[in-house]
């Protein structure tokens, strides 16, 4: 199988430059996988390459160069190909990336960069949802310029899992169009985006639709490829709670969209609580009644701890692995 008429040009007129990378690159990764690296410049780049030679074409060289350093960066670091630990980056590469030859043809090592950045972390982090990333920006980037692309990227991240991007994800929001950042979010069209982000900054668990979370979970046996050695212990903080396991710290920041983890210290752990505005649930046994609802868990009474932060119940046990989080209001 070759590559396309524009790309196959590119690579011969830079032949000496293009073979040198690649020496480079196996000196300074002795695994490099060169089978791998020439089947994704076939399956990947080149319709890359192709898609902008169409509509531009006196920016197709460019656009090769940055796209042929990535590419080796990916391969260097067993990123893509067959044996490749996440999958994403090359399904991004194939999916989405000839779909924005535009916003490629002027800003190729940028956005190139910041999507294959943006499409490993998604598909390395647990509990994080790339494929459901990927889909959003199929759907929803083609016809972005390049500073929207970027600040949708961030948005449909938070979408997907990525709570600690909240913030910044809200901010980047308030800088798309009105129906672009409706429809990023899962909003009805017609829908104000001032009146969401409104809602938004009240509530860390309210969605526009119908994803409203009940309960989320984060954790299980560290042997078994979980977060834990140990049962956690955690404490509340103002952005999340603490946890602690085994000789292990972090930072649990979570929403109505994702929970992730984040390393912290024991300093940080033995940090003082922050005062709690509203009502926290009573604990009955192992039930939690929250105002007018009740929620049963299933772990014995007995070890079972409650902390709450302003807008999220934790819930841990010395039975288990994972922490159980539930919003108070």
């Amino acid at each position: 199988m070759s590559v396309s008429t524009p790309f196959a040009r590119i690579l011969a007129a830079g032949r000496t430059q293009f073979n040198a990378r690649v020496a480079e690159a196996k000196r300074r990764s002795p695994s490099f996988d060169s089978d791998a690296f020439g089947a994704f410049l076939i399956s990947a780049v080149d319709p890359v390459i192709a898609a902008v030679d169409a509509i531009s074409p006196d920016r197709a060289a460019s656009v090769a160069l940055s796209a042929y350093d990535i590419a080796l960066m990916l391969a260097a670091q067993g990123m893509i190909g067959p044996k490749a630990r996440y999958p994403l980056v090359g399904r991004a590469w194939g999916t989405l990336f000839p779909a924005l030859a535009q916003q490629i043809s002027e800003e190729p090592a940028e956005v190139l960069g910041a999507l294959s950045n943006a499409a490993l972390y998604l598909g390395s982090t647990p509990n994080l949802r790339g494929e459901e990333w990927l889909q959003h920006m199929c759907e929803l980037a083609p016809t972005t310029t390049v500073p929207e692309l970027l600040a949708l990227g961030k948005v449909l991240a938070w979408r997907s899992g990525v709570a600690h991007f909240r913030s910044g994800a809200l901010n980047a929001a308030s800088t798309l169009p009105e129906n672009l950042v409706v429809a990023a979010v899962g909003a009805t069209p017609g829908n104000s985006w001032a009146s969401i982000r409104a809602r938004f900054d009240d509530d860390p668990w309210w969605s526009p639709n119908a994803e409203v979370a009940s309960e989320r979970c984060i954790g299980d046996f560290s042997g078994f490829g979980g977060s834990f050695s140990q049962p956690p212990e955690v404490r509340a903080s103002v952005s999340g709670f603490w946890v602690k396991s085994g000789d292990r710290y972090s930072l649990l920041i979570a929403d109505v969209w994702g929970a992730v983890l984040h390393p912290a210290s024991a300093e940080e752990f033995a940090s003082p609580a922050p005062i709690i505005k509203f009502p926290v649930p009573v604990q009955k046994g192992n039930r939690l009644i929250f105002g007018h609802r009740a929620v049963d868990i299933d772990l014995p009474a007995e070890g079972l701890s409650v902390v709450c932060n302003e807008t999220t119940a934790a819930v841990s046990s010395i039975y288990s692995h994972q922490i159980r989080l539930y919003p108070l209001q």
